[in-house]
């Protein structure tokens, strides 16, 4: 797959395992202009865990990353507890913002991180 915005490009190349859906897609970038090793090493991890989070299916994981990448560069702010700007699963934006610490979260992330970590704030 290749992704080209303003000046920065990316081609990836996703491979499947014989024994695919039991392991994991890995996940390489061949050629890449204006994105950061630290920035890529990140959005590998993020399509990495999409490919996980859809069931196998390579074109949805795709197409979340891809309205992803291109939120990145409109200025959006991914969710600090996914590292996502688009949910996986309500494909909702961050939109709650917290008082204390001032980032904005999915509410999903929200619900999720207050009920598992017996915390009511940041």
């Amino acid at each position: 797959a290749t992704y080209s915005y303003e000046g920065t490009y990316m081609q990836i190349v996703l491979r499947l395992d014989r024994a695919h859906p039991l392991r994991a897609v890995e996940v390489e970038c061949t050629q890449r202009a204006g994105v950061s090793d630290a920035r890529w090493r990140k959005w590998q991890r993020t399509i990495s865990t999409m490919l996980l989070a859809q069931n196998g299916s390579l074109r949805d994981a795709l197409a979340l990353f891809k309205e992803n990448v291109d939120r990145v560069f409109e200025g959006v702010e991914e969710c600090p507890i996914c590292y996502a700007i688009v949910h996986g699963t309500t494909r909702q934006l961050p939109k709650l913002s917290c008082r204390t610490c001032h980032n904005k979260f999915h509410a999903a992330c929200l619900y999720k991180w207050f009920s598992s970590s017996q915390k009511s704030s940041c």
